[in-house]
């Protein structure tokens, strides 16, 4: 599936490639700091509570995901 994403998006997005590793592991930093930032602010429970806070939490996890998966895709794992 990433492979196929990278493929449609290849315009817009980094290529998957060993030279772009440490970027892609910073932008996946970065994206783990989102969802500690939501967790600070609404609390642990909190950020499932309500549909709004429960679909931030969804989409700033599936971005730490699809990061997760980028990173090892380029150290090839």
């Amino acid at each position: 599936m990433q492979r196929f994403l990278q493929e449609k998006y290849k315009a817009r997005w980094e290529p998957i490639s060993p030279n772009t590793r440490k970027g892609k592991l910073l932008w996946m930093i970065g994206k783990i700091g989102e969802v500690i930032d939501l967790i600070k602010k609404y609390g642990e429970a909190g950020v499932c509570a309500g549909a709004r806070f429960r679909n931030d939490s969804v989409e700033e996890l599936a971005d730490v995901l699809m990061c997760d998966h980028d990173v090892l895709l380029c150290y090839a794992i």
